[in-house]
């Protein structure tokens, strides 16, 4: 059927950034409820982007739903 399974070792934190980027959180919001600096942030959003392949946010959560990332 075409269906490719991701497989990408995340960790617990880039994990939770994920979600949070899956539910629509801004960078700000993120460093917010995560008690972190939006500059981390960002450091981990671009991880995510690297590890997973993808050039945005939308990718991203796209990406994260469809392998049970999240």
């Amino acid at each position: 059927n075409g269906d490719v399974t991701l497989s990408v070792k995340l960790s617990r934190r880039e994990s939770e950034v994920l979600r949070l980027v899956t539910e629509g959180y801004t960078n700000v919001q993120i460093a917010e409820v995560l008690d972190i600096s939006a500059h981390t942030v960002k450091s981990h959003v671009n991880s995510l982007f690297n590890k997973l392949g993808v050039n945005d946010r939308t990718q991203a959560a796209v990406l994260a739903a469809r392998n049970h990332l999240v």
